[in-house]
């Protein structure tokens, strides 16, 4: 139910209430009462609240007077609020009433600003039978609304009202054609408004079951229409002019008309037009007019004459004869086939036949369906440069794109044009096609590294062919081939299906193809860009250099626009597959069937050509997954990879597919520095070290301290020492491998200054001649800080993207199947050399360091050497010492208080210095061991002994070595496992040494 069937009731008025009278009993009452008490009290005190009775009676009636005001005003403001919100009601009823008019009828001007918004027979097609659609919009004028307000407290109450919702204001005066509409007013008025209603009657009418038959004179615009005259229909819509006086209704169009005569007669006077017209209207001036029959309006109701010029009807006309030609409804033409194969075309097209014998450098003239008017051809040359395709799922686009390549490869051979496929669909559809030899190649969404690459290279094409031209000293491609050179270049057509999700994929190629849609016309360059919605996808400047455009079926008319310019592919059936319309830019839409392609067809095409054909590709093929030196020597001498001398190592192959080239990739120490090398488990990291050190090996020292935490500690001190003491080399290495694994080693106190140390030597070492390579797999915590203070990075093949990201990579580059040795430089994918390639390295040239094996502790074989033992395990370390020959052990927990103070007496009597002390002449060491308490608690003895006697830390934390040396820096750290201890000796140097003797 609609809002305007729901009755609508005014609000009631509120009744008046009655003045309220003088209340007399109300004042004697009290009179009598004061009389009573009087006369039984005798107190004349009583007789006062006599007089109370008639103060209380007239304040009684002066309050319900107040009342009652006050609520007649709130009566009269409820009243008022039910006026408003009805009257709201009314104007939304009105305006639903008015909407629902304008669907039922639309006025000749909205038609005229928007066809397809009337157009009733083009979304289903033809109906059978006879069709309803005769009742139009004559313009604007009050009608009856047929609201009614019920209610109120009689008929003339809230008259205004009343009449106001009674009258639909600026609403349609419909009237029915089928009973004749006769038009009285000047002619010019009269041909405005018949135009309008004839504008109405071809929107609602299908054109296959309409006849329109008008005037020789002022309706030439009517030509345009799809309503052929000439064809017996089971409707004619006749449009006659005065003076038809006496004529009937009936016979107003002539003779010769078959079925329901619509008719619309146009007069100077009533008594001009033919008799029997239900509808008569009188047009006064443009914008007025009135009824002066017709049964549903009144006589004489006024209203504004919906008037259009022939133009705007001219305009009208050619949009419903492309949407009708859409929709196969045209007479008078031929029949489009639902199918047709593409050898049955021009005496079989894909036979060598003398009509297509021409030079692609001027023409890819090539047939790919039929049409209304027979043969359908398409030149990409002359239409073009390029073409834009659009249609949904299921509409064709795909075998209109394999039949428009292989009529093209019919026509011209390898030489004059060649096909780049890129198909995001998986390449299935295009897959036949790799058998013309046309074909460079056929790119999918399959591998997308590939895909990229691919494209990227497209530019580099551009700029190759403008070096060929230029060299040739032409313009362009048509003028190259004249010359008949051997540098003659056969034009490239792209061909891309499923351009959106292409951009969606890779966003970056947009601006490509921008750039080849602009060049590409001289270049011999051409784009076919297909997509399902266009609407958005293909921006403006893109499409402004495709100015061939065909389209399938589009599900809405917005990408229909954005392809042809009116929205008639919206109205193609679902039912005809590769039904399709064509615009160029001299002419509109043109619809054709195209035509199937087979892989016999295709076959024939490649037979008739041969293989035997080298095209030039527009791109190199994939980096190789092992180069070794004669790959790179090969490459070289055959041009596809350039070699700059530079001076440097040797890397490996650099790929650089913007460039339609390889490059011989180096790294220079001297000018690069320092170089991080990040990959993962067997990516090739030790293989790049060592090629680079095997080659820098000549130049200057090469230190690789290995993965051991002590050699790459000593290996950090030692080369910040030789920057410290002016030690200048001409070039040195310092090769760090596995540094992240090394550094997790390392305990928590050392990892920030090792760190530091790295910083420091990879900030200073360039003017002390020191180059640092560094490896590692992960770069996490405080080792993400190492990208930044490297210059170079060489990264290997990583886990994932934000590792990838993370140490300085190009994510487009990510790659997790790439083969050892793979991986990005300088932003370019590289494959390094092969370990085989390197050749053999003297082995004084690098020098590895060894693991570290320091001088043992033992107070055996030098008399009188005394050790001082801070030990965590006390009883473990006494045992350890006791076992070496000639040593004296003196457990400071469990010797006697004598035997410590005799031992003190004895340091504090002899001179200090190394070797003198002595317990006895017979002893030849004396080992003093405790834990930390118990050098704490012979404090003045540690005091004394360490003057002269190395203090030995065994077992202790880096918090016992503070607590009892006192000092704050950092000792070289101890390896686990290997009985590795701090040496303290008496001039302040701290070293690393062993335990015991090793075997």
């Amino acid at each position: 139910m609609i809002r305007a069937d729901v009755p609508l009731t005014l609000p009631a008025r509120p009744a008046d209430s009655p003045r309220p009278g003088f209340p007399l009993v109300a004042s004697l009452a009290p009179l009598a009462a004061a009389g009573v008490i009087w006369l039984i009290t005798g107190s004349a005190f009583v007789l006062i609240f006599a007089v109370l009775g008639p103060v209380i009676a007239v304040a009684g009636m002066v309050d319900a007077r107040r009342t009652g005001r006050r609520a007649r005003r709130a009566a009269a403001a409820d009243e008022e609020r039910a006026l408003v919100a009805l009257r709201a009601e009314v104007s939304l009823r009105h305006e639903q009433l008015r909407r629902l008019r304008r669907q039922r009828t639309p006025s000749a001007n909205d038609i005229v600003a928007a066809p397809h918004s009337a157009l009733r027979w083009a979304s289903s097609g033809s109906t059978s039978g006879a069709c309803a659609g005769t009742e139009v919009s004559l313009g604007f004028g009050a009608v009856p609304s047929g609201l009614r307000l019920d209610g109120g407290s009689g008929p003339d109450d809230h008259r205004a009202l009343r009449d106001w919702a009674a009258t639909l204001t600026d609403a349609p005066i419909g009237a029915d054609v089928g009973g004749g509409v006769g038009i009285v007013g000047p002619l010019p008025l009269g041909r405005a408004l018949a135009r309008g209603l004839l504008v109405q009657l071809a929107c609602a009418l299908p054109p296959d079951q309409v006849a329109i038959r008008v005037p020789d004179s002022g309706w030439a615009w009517v030509a345009a229409l799809p309503h052929d005259a000439g064809q017996p229909s089971a409707r004619r819509v006749v449009v006659c002019e005065a003076p038809a006086t006496g004529q009937a209704l009936g016979t107003a169009g002539g003779p010769g008309g078959t079925g329901t005569t619509l008719v619309v007669a146009l007069a100077r006077a009533v008594d001009e037009l033919p008799w029997g017209c239900d509808t008569i209207v009188r047009v006064q001036g443009p914008s007025r007019a009135e009824v002066m029959r017709s049964a549903e309006h009144a006589w004489g109701t006024a209203f504004r004459p919906e008037l259009i010029t022939a133009v705007q009807a001219l305009r009208v006309a050619d949009e419903l004869t492309a949407r009708a030609g859409a929709a196969g409804l045209v007479r008078g033409r031929r029949s489009i086939p639902a199918s047709v194969c593409l050898g049955e075309l021009s005496g079989h097209l894909l036979d060598a036949h003398p009509r297509y014998r021409r030079s692609a450098a001027l023409s890819l003239n090539c047939v790919i369906g039929v049409g209304e008017q027979g043969e359908v051809s398409l030149d990409l040359v002359a239409a073009g440069p390029h073409a834009v395709v659009g249609g949904t799922t299921g509409s064709g686009k795909s075998e209109l794109l394999v039949t428009w390549v292989a009529a093209m490869a019919a026509v011209a051979g390898p030489a004059e044009v060649t096909f780049l496929l890129v198909d995001f669909k998986g390449g299935a559809a295009f897959a036949p096609l790799r058998a013309l030899p046309h074909c460079v190649g056929l790119i999918t969404d399959l591998d997308g590294h590939q895909a990229n690459r691919a494209l990227a290279s497209l530019a580099a094409e551009l700029t190759y062919r403008e070096r060929v031209l230029r060299r040739a000293g032409v313009r362009d491609i048509v003028d190259l081939a004249a010359q008949n050179t051997q540098q003659a270049l056969p034009r490239l057509v792209i061909v891309i299906d499923e351009f959106a999700t292409m951009l969606t994929t890779f966003p970056d190629l947009h601006a490509l193809f921008v750039d080849v849609a602009a060049r590409g016309r001289s270049l011999g360059v051409h784009l076919i860009l297909c997509t399902q919605r266009p609407t958005g996808v293909v921006r403006d400047a893109l499409l402004a250099n495709c100015t061939l455009r065909l389209s399938l079926r589009v599900n809405n008319r917005a990408d229909s626009v954005a392809v042809l310019g009116t929205d008639a592919a919206a109205a193609l059936s679902a039912e005809a597959p590769g039904r399709c319309l064509i615009a160029v830019a001299s002419s509109g839409p043109e619809l054709c069937q195209v035509a199937t392609t087979a892989a016999p067809d295709i076959r024939a095409v490649a037979d008739r050509h041969g293989s035997a054909t080298v095209l030039r590709r527009p791109w190199l093929d994939p980096l190789p997954a092992a180069v070794r030196r004669g790959t790179l020597l090969a490459l070289v001498e055959s041009g596809a990879a350039v070699d700059e001398a530079a001076p440097g190592c040797l890397l490996g192959l650099l790929d650089e597919p913007e460039s339609q080239r390889y490059r011989v990739a180096r790294y220079d120490p001297a000018t690069d520095e320092s170089l991080l090398v990040i990959g993962g488990g067997r990516s090739g990291k030790s293989t790049a070290l060592a090629s680079i050190a095997a080659q820098f090996a000549p130049a200057g020292p090469v230190d690789r301290p290995g993965g051991d935490i002590e050699t790459v500690w000593d290996a950090l001190v030692e080369a910040r020492r030789r920057l410290e003491a002016g030690e200048r080399a001409a070039s040195r290495l310092l090769v760090l491998d596995d540094f992240d694994s090394v550094h997790a080693r390392w305990d928590q106190e050392y990892r920030p200054a090792a760190l530091e140390l790295l910083a420091g030597l990879l900030r200073d070492g360039a003017e002390g001649g020191l180059r640092i390579i560094i490896a590692a797999q992960r770069l996490t915590g405080s080792l993400q800080a190492l990208p930044a203070l490297c210059r170079s990075r060489l990264i290997l093949r990583l886990p994932d993207v934000p590792e990838h990201v993370a140490a300085g990579g190009v994510a487009a580059l990510f790659d997790t199947g790439l083969p050892p040795g793979g991986g990005s430089w300088q932003g370019h994918r590289i494959q390094l050399l092969q370990p085989d390639a390197l050749g053999s390295t003297p082995d004084d040239l690098v020098r590895v360091s060894p693991a570290v094996h320091p001088d043992p502790v033992t107070p055996a074989g030098r008399p009188g050497r005394t050790l001082l033992v801070v030990a965590g395990a006390p009883a473990r370390a006494a045992a350890s010492f006791g076992a070496v020959p000639g040593t004296r052990v003196i457990d400071l927990a469990s010797a006697s208080p004598a035997a410590v103070a005799e031992a003190r007496r004895t340091a504090e009597a002899e001179p200090a210095g190394p070797g003198s002390l002595r317990l006895t002449e017979a002893e030849t060491g004396t080992v003093f061991v405790g834990d930390v308490d118990a050098w704490q608690a012979q404090w003045s003895l540690l005091s004394i002994l360490r003057r002269s006697a190395d203090l030995v830390f065994d077992g202790c934390s880096l918090a016992d070595y503070r607590a009892i040396s006192r000092r704050r820096d950092l000792p070289p750290p101890l390896a686990p496992g290997r009985d590795r201890v701090w040496v303290l000796q008496p001039d302040g140097t701290v070293r690393r040494a062993a335990l015991r003797p090793r075997p």
